[in-house]
Formats: C-alpha cells, sequence, structure tokens
C-alpha cells in the first residue's frame, strides 16, 4: 500500500507539472478530448526526456567537468527542451516548434556524436533510441522531417569521420548496420503512424454511426410514440361506433409490430454505446491490442446493422398503418392503386393472423387504380380479415385466406375473398348481412361487421357482394366495384 501510494503521489506530480505547460486554451471547458489526452501526453513524454538529459549532463560534469564539451551539449539540449515546452505553453503551437526543436537538436546531436568518437561512438546506442522514439509525436510530415535529419546526421558523421587520419577498419560495416538499423525505425515508425491514424478515423467512424443510430432509434420511437397517442385517442371514438371498432383492433397490432424492431434499434445503439466508450477509454490509456480492435470493429459493423435494419423497418410500419389509419378515420375521397393499398392493410392486421398462424395469399393484377374512399376498402377487408379469423377456424387450426382482384370490363373491379375455414352455412347466406345478425352473440360477436360490410359495398361505393361457398371449403365473398365510387355524403355507419 506505501510503494501503491509514493507511485501514485509521484504520477500526480507528474500530472501537475505537465498541466503547467498546457496551454490556457486547453484548460477551458469543453475543450475537445482527444487533443487534450495528446497534448499531455507529448509533455509527460517531453518532461521525462528532460530528466533524462538532466541526469546524462550530471554524469558527464562528474566525470569529465561542468565545462567539458560533451557535459555542455547535454546542457544545451535540456535547455532547448525546456524552451520547447515553454514555447508550446505560450503559442499553443505543439507541430511547429517540435519540429524547430528537433532540427536543432539533430545538429547538437551531430556536435556529441563528433565528440565522442563517430561511428564509434559510446553514444550512439542513445542516438538510436531517439530514433525509434521518434514516431510518437507529430503526423506522418514531421516522422519524415524527424528520420530524415537523423539518416543524414548518420552521413555526415560517416563522411567527417573518412576524413580523418585515422579511419577504423570497419567503419563502413559500422555505418551499413547503423543505416539499415535507421532505415528499420523509419519504416517502423511510419507504419505506427499509419495505423494510429487509421484507427482513430475508425473510432471517429464508429463514434459518428454510434450517434446516428441513436438519434434514427430515437427519431422512430418518437414517432411510434406520436402514432400510438394519435391511436389512444382515436380508441374513445371507436367504441361508439362499429365502424372505427376494427381499428382498435389494429392498435394491439401495430404497437406490437412497431415495438419490435423499436427495441431492437435501441438496444442496438446502447451497446454501441458502451461498446465505443470501452474502446476509447483503451485507446486513451494506450492498452488498445489489435484482437479487441477487430471485435470492436465487427460489433459496429453488427449493431450499425442492427440498428438500420429495425430502424427502416419501424418508419415502414408506422407510415403503412398512418395511411390506412388516416383514411379509415377520415373517409376522405382519393386516387389510390388497390395492390399497395391492400398489402398495407392486411400488414397492419398481420398480428391477427400470424397470432392465428394463418397464411395469406395475394393474387391482385397490377395498375389496378380506383377513385374512391380508401378507408372504405379498409375497413371491409378489416371485417372480412377478422370474422374469418374469429369464426371461420372454431378449432383454432391454421388456415390460408387468399384475395385476389382482376379489372373487369364497364371500368369495374371484381374482388374475390376466400378462407378454407368452416364455412357458412347455405341456409344463413341471405341473412349474415343484416344488422345484428351473429352466430357467436356470447363469444363477443355484435352482428354488425357484415352488415357494416355490405352497406359500405352497396350505398358508399355504388358496388355489390355476394356471399357463397369456397372451392374445396370455406367462404367466399365476391365484391364488385366500379372504379369511380359515386358522390356521396351518406354516412353508412348509423
Amino acid at each position: 500500500m506505501a510503494n501503491q501510494g509514493w507511485w501514485q503521489g509521484l504520477a500526480g506530480a507528474v500530472h501537475a507539472v505537465a498541466d503547467l505547460f498546457l496551454p490556457p486554451a486547453m484548460h477551458q471547458p469543453g475543450f475537445e478530448e482527444n487533443q487534450l489526452l495528446r497534448a499531455r501526453a507529448f509533455i509527460r513524454v517531453t518532461l521525462l526526456i528532460l530528466g533524462g538529459l538532466i541526469v546524462l549532463y550530471i554524469r558527464w560534469a562528474l566525470t569529465d567537468g561542468p565545462m567539458d564539451p560533451v557535459s555542455l551539449t547535454w546542457a544545451a539540449y535540456a535547455l532547448l527542451l525546456l524552451g520547447n515546452l515553454i514555447l508550446v505553453r505560450l503559442t499553443g503551437r505543439f507541430h511547429e516548434v517540435t519540429v524547430a526543436n528537433n532540427l536543432l537538436g539533430l545538429t547538437m546531436i551531430t556536435a556529441l556524436l563528433v565528440q565522442t568518437g563517430g561511428m564509434h561512438s559510446a553514444l550512439m546506442p542513445l542516438f538510436l533510441v531517439g530514433v525509434a522514439t521518434t514516431g510518437n509525436f507529430g503526423g506522418m510530415r514531421s516522422i519524415l522531417i524527424f528520420l530524415g535529419g537523423f539518416a543524414g546526421v548518420l552521413t555526415g558523421v560517416y563522411l567527417w569521420q573518412l576524413q580523418q587520419p585515422d579511419v577504423p577498419a570497419d567503419i563502413h560495416a559500422r555505418f551499413g548496420f547503423l543505416a539499415t538499423a535507421v532505415l528499420l525505425a523509419v519504416l517502423a515508425n511510419l507504419s505506427a503512424q499509419s495505423a494510429r491514424t487509421k484507427t482513430r478515423h475508425m473510432l471517429r467512424g464508429a463514434r459518428d454511426a454510434a450517434i446516428r443510430g441513436r438519434r434514427n432509434a430515437e427519431e422512430a420511437r418518437q414517432a411510434s410514440e406520436r402514432t400510438l397517442a394519435a391511436l389512444r385517442a382515436a380508441q374513445a371514438q371507436m367504441l361508439l361506433q362499429e365502424k372505427m371498432a376494427s381499428l382498435g383492433g389494429m392498435v394491439a397490432g401495430v404497437a406490437h409490430e412497431v415495438n419490435t424492431p423499436v427495441g431492437l434499434a435501441v438496444t442496438g445503439a446502447s451497446q454501441l454505446r458502451v461498446e465505443t466508450q470501452r474502446t476509447a477509454a483503451l485507446v486513451a490509456d494506450g492498452k488498445l491490442r489489435r484482437a479487441e480492435f477487430d471485435d470492436y470493429l465487427s460489433t459496429v459493423e453488427e449493431l450499425a446493422a442492427l440498428i438500420e435494419r429495425n430502424a427502416q423497418r419501424a418508419a415502414e410500419l408506422i407510415q403503412s398503418f398512418k395511411d390506412v389509419a388516416v383514411d379509415q378515420s377520415s373517409d376522405a375521397r382519393r386516387p389510390f392503386d388497390l395492390k399497395p393499398y391492400v398489402q398495407e392493410v392486411l400488414a397492419s392486421l398481420s398480428l391477427h393472423t400470424r397470432a392465428a398462424r394463418h397464411k395469406v395469399m395475394l393474387d391482385i393484377e397490377e395498375d389496378i387504380t380506383l377513385d374512391g374512399y380508401p378507408g372504405a376498402i379498409a375497413q371491409i377487408l378489416t371485417n372480412l380479415v377478422i370474422n374469418s379469423v374469429m369464426h371461420g377456424y372454431p378449432d383454432d387450426r391454421p388456415g390460408t385466406i387468399s384475395l385476389q382482384a382482376s379489372a373487369l370490363p364497364d371500368d369495374k373491379v371484381r374482388i374475390t375473398y376466400r378462407d378454407d375455414g368452416d364455412g357458412i352455412p347455405p341456409n344463413l347466406w341471405s341473412r349474415i348481412f343484416e344488422p345484428f345478425f351473429t352466430t357467436r352473440r356470447g363469444s363477443g360477436g355484435s352482428g354488425l361487421g357484415l352488415h357494416l360490410l355490405y352497406s359500405i359495398v352497396t350505398v358508399r361505393l355504388g358496388g355489390t357482394v355476394t356471399v357463397g361457398a369456397a372451392p374445396g371449403g370455406g367462404a367466399e365473398f365476391v365484391l364488385t366495384l366500379p372504379r369511380r365510387a359515386p358522390e356521396s355524403d351518406i354516412d353508412v355507419s348509423q
């Protein structure tokens, strides 16, 4: 515990000293976090290097004297780094100050190598350490400037030493070895910098994708809440009229259909945020491993696809239901294409058919356009489907519901609806359209569903409807409608 407290105290002291050299703008609230972390890391490493230079100066000063050329060079280098930190504090220009500082430092390194033996200098390992660590600062251009300078220093010292009287026999081999080491360091630093740059770009892209995913999920959630609020308000009125009763059945179906993709999208966005925060923390601490980063990218791709797919599905469901709900509640007149509109209505009823495991099959000709009341068509289809689900399959077995539509001469359209349930006995065919006639009064049937259907078809739409037995068993309803409905202000729900 004592060692841990000592280490934490030292780290806190380094942190406090590093903050003294931060530009004033970086102390302001709301400054970009990534830039602040990089600036602090740069200052801390520079302080550590400065401390090492001071130690080297003291060592040479004790052995060779404080005024020895090598000792003075170490002292000058330390002062240069201190000036670098002061200029960064005053100007906030990390890149330019660091480039200038390193170019001056290269001059001092050249003097040190000349003073201590050239290619055979005992400082050559420190020179190579400087080469290897240069890539931790600046961008690609800075690295190329620094490492190019190191290569120039090495070549210059080599050429200088060749002009001296006593040229070591192994100078060429030593130069070749050192040049290869510098080249490898250059390649390693460039590769590391490129990887860091790509990592930052990918993390930024992942963060933006997470933000967009959360925004899309929130918009979809708000849209569904607005739609559900409108539907709840409509339910109070639906209790008064059988015409609107079927819309109440659609509310639960749409709520169920919309909540599933919205819930998945919100869950995916939340998980994406957690993964991004965890990875960002690893990057900030310098602990991000390649395997963890690969796992993060794979997770981001899966979650982004999940969010996009479910947000789009929720938007489609909401739009489809909104169109049907508005038509059915307002009963406004307008031209519409029959096939896509029927698909929207059946989609809003899918909860009822899927819950009973029924299959719905469509066979509608393309380009059948009606000029009339789409809300009336929605009411007809809703009553037929609910009637089949409630009355056609008392044993709860799964069945098949089919709907066909084709164009007829004289601008008319035939719509044929069938199920393969128990069907309707022939002796009841003449009565099923009568008001309040039902065979399931004790089970919630009001007897108004088919009567309302008959009134809509004959009065509102100016067509005809017949009932019969479907081929192979079940009920069949055949509707013949004009493409253009008659003008009428009659309320068929009365």
